[in-house]
């Protein structure tokens, strides 16, 4: 079973999932960055499968088509989860006086399309769109539950981004309680707030709206841009340009901009630097803060183009290869047509 235990030292939680390590992973490390490639018949994400998989939460289907496989965005709980919504978020201490919480969540996987070999940069914008409003969908139900403090929405994309099937898809997991990162990231934007009256993120926004230099892309309603801080070569943050705390309170409107400029982003990832590995996440605000004006959430891409090192791993601080202004620069100039 699950389990979280208190990290002490470091003041955070870490999950136990023993059943994780029951996943099936191709360890040889093919040329494009990819897995090796799963025969469609025996892949548990395309249609026909379906009976593959744990039992289906949510689908979006087409209106012909013989159900169950007519589906074009399907979403059921991941086969080997790292928390589960029927354990206990109880928390106790071991025989020694560790502290501990039992293991309760979610963690359920969002199928980007029927389409095995589709990656989400070659999707049609409108599925892009449809994939965004089915994560925002289960966000919000998931912080429906009480026990649940946070929601994390994520990608990998290619075997160096810890994905295990080609077949592309998204993963949710709902926690009991924020993650250190998120939880340092809301701190400090809260602090920010109380000394300066002003959204942290906004501020960072503008000043790079201003400059101009690391602007990768813009619609109506976003800005994708390389943060002056950057960690790792080629990161890119997609931030709405109208004050938003909560990835669930965006409209319809704003997810449909977000999906042309999240497909413009990845195209531009895509031609100019060979299909990457990459984490793709969506930092939000934790349950019951949507309505405060301290964070702006935002999508945060990170190309796996290097490897941390002893150092990086040692101190917890990044070296970054890569100018942002350069990287940034490179990426403008690749077409997307």
């Amino acid at each position: 079973m699950s389990h979280l235990r208190f990290d002490m030292a470091t003041n955070e939680w870490v999950i136990f999932a023993p059943s994780r390590s029951l996943r099936p992973h191709d360890l040889s490390r093919q040329t494009a960055g990819c897995p090796e490639p799963t025969p469609k018949k025996a892949c548990p994400f395309c249609p026909g499968n379906e009976a593959f998989t744990p039992s289906e939460i949510y689908a979006v289907r087409d209106a012909g088509g013989s159900p169950p496989s007519n589906w074009q965005v399907r979403v059921f709980p991941n086969k080997f989860p790292a928390l589960q919504v029927e354990q206990n978020p109880a928390r106790y201490h071991d025989e020694q006086g560790f502290p501990c919480m039992g293991g309760c969540g979610a963690h359920e996987v969002i199928v980007e399309s029927p389409n095995h070999d589709l990656v989400l940069a070659q999707q049609p914008t409108a599925q892009i769109e449809l994939v965004l409003s089915t994560v925002q969908l289960r966000c919000r139900d998931l912080l429906g539950d009480l026990r649940i403090r946070s929601v994390v929405a994520f990608k990998n994309h290619g075997l160096g981004a810890g994905t295990s099937l080609v077949h592309p898809h998204w993963q949710l997991i709902a926690t009991p309680v924020v993650p250190r990162q998120l939880r340092v990231q809301h701190q400090e934007a809260e602090n920010f707030f109380d000394r300066h009256g002003t959204c942290l993120f906004c501020v960072l926004r503008e000043n790079e709206l201003r400059a101009a230099t690391r602007i990768v892309a813009t619609s109506d309603r976003f800005v994708a841009f390389m943060p002056f801080a950057s960690h790792v070569p080629f990161e890119i943050w997609i931030m709405p340009r109208h004050s938003q705390p909560a990835f669930t309170r965006a409209s319809s409107d704003d997810l449909r901009s977000l999906a042309k400029l999240l497909k413009t982003v990845l195209v531009k990832l895509y031609r100019g630097l060979g299909n990457p590995d990459f984490n793709l996440s969506i930092d939000d605000v934790p349950r019951g803060d949507e309505d405060q004006d301290y964070f702006q959430w935002h999508v945060r891409i990170l190309p796996r183009l290097t490897t941390p090192a002893g150092f990086e791993l040692g101190s917890g601080m990044s070296i970054n290869a890569v100018l942002p202004e350069e990287a940034a620069a490179f990426l403008r100039d690749v077409p997307t047509a």
